[in-house]
């Protein structure tokens, strides 16, 4: 009995939770997740104008776009709703530069930082050197 009340505690914490800040978790092994932690805008646009530009790639390879502000994110590629939190700047913050890309894989771990524009073809290249790329492509086969 005590272990389904823990685990009732949990299921409402974790709700709890998701209402003030979002959780990375619910693309496990379902989408790769760019992170763009970013106050300089003129930066941003210009990555996310290669990424639109690239978008068929960027499905085919199940890309989820985020911008990251100090005090709220936005799911921009495909296009969401902002959210206002700090967590997520706070967590994936290391440079202390205006422009900071991260990329995450299937398995939720940090495949990718960089502190500059980050090309396609380059985006591309790394994702599809993975083993799970490498199965996808196999499978679509």
């Amino acid at each position: 009995m005590k272990n389904l009340f823990f685990v009732f505690l949990i299921m409402i914490f974790s709700k709890f939770s998701d209402l003030h800040a979002q959780n990375l978790s619910q693309h496990l092994w379902k989408n790769r997740v760019i992170l763009i932690l970013s106050e300089d805008n003129a930066a941003f646009q210009r990555q996310m104008l290669a990424f639109k530009a690239n978008e068929k790639g960027m499905n085919e390879r199940s890309l989820i776009v985020y911008h990251l502000k100090f005090d709220e994110y936005e799911q921009v590629m495909p296009k969401g709703n902002v959210q206002k939190s700090t967590n997520l700047f706070k967590k994936y913050k290391q440079a202390n530069v205006s422009f900071e890309l991260i990329l995450i894989g299937l398995d939720g771990g940090i495949k990718l930082r960089q502190t500059d524009f980050l090309s396609c073809e380059t985006l591309f290249a790394t994702i599809d050197s993975m083993p799970m790329r490498s199965a996808e492509i196999k499978n679509h086969d």
